[in-house]
């Protein structure tokens, strides 16, 4: 049988690893070295027309971490007291109208919201230096609204105390430790979910008491 194989392949030496596999063609070489072009990745001259990189993932990290250093402050928690105070005073405007009339549900309710609303507030005064004192009575078969507008007013002047030595602090040049601010705002913060909670259940109330008159007109 014929060997019809070219004389060219017939040894391995005559493959050259640099020569190109298409016909004719020759294989391009990089015309800069590889320092070149690290420098380039690095930041390095640009062309021109070349549009600017915005800032990377590690930036606005950066940037973000920066935002977080400032943490809580004076003023950010005399804030959330004055919030707080105001719903406090909208409830006793609502538990002050002669035609209020509440059912043992909603009473029951009010009683375990505003109580738990007084003893977050009371712990949020305590952390900024006032001095609580007892807490507030509970007389047994007294009026249920006297007993929560008692929880009211008891609300209103550990907060009044609580903003007095605050700013106390801020005219002294002082300022709480973020971890106390911290945990006060936690308590205000649970202390007003509580507190409008009980306004939507009187305004609830309040509406009741509007269509049964209306009803008997």
């Amino acid at each position: 049988m014929a060997d019809n194989r070219p004389d060219e392949i017939s040894s391995a030496t005559n493959i050259d690893p640099t020569k190109s596999i298409q016909p004719g063609g020759e294989e391009s070489k990089p015309t800069g070295d590889f320092q070149s072009f690290m420098q380039e990745g690095q930041g390095g001259p640009k062309a021109p027309g070349a549009k600017a990189e915005g800032p990377s993932p590690f930036d606005l990290a950066a940037g973000g971490q920066q935002a977080a250093a400032t943490g809580p402050t004076n003023e950010s928690v005399l804030g959330q007291m004055n919030s707080a105070s105001s719903v406090l005073g909208d409830l006793q405007n609502q538990l002050n109208n002669k035609n209020l009339n509440l059912r043992q549900s909603q009473k029951y309710l009010l009683r375990n919201k505003l109580t738990s609303a007084n003893q977050n507030i009371r712990a949020a005064a305590s952390k900024a230096g006032v001095d609580t004192g007892p807490p507030v009575t509970q007389i047994s078969r007294s009026n249920p609204v006297n007993k929560f507008l008692g929880l009211l007013s008891d609300s209103q002047a550990q907060l009044s105390s609580a903003q007095s030595k605050i700013q106390e602090l801020n005219a002294n040049g002082q300022s709480m430790n973020p971890g106390e601010i911290l945990l006060i705002q936690v308590k205000l913060a649970k202390a007003q979910q509580e507190l409008e909670y009980s306004s939507v259940l009187l305004s609830t109330a309040t509406s009741d008491i509007k269509t049964l008159f209306n009803i008997q007109l």
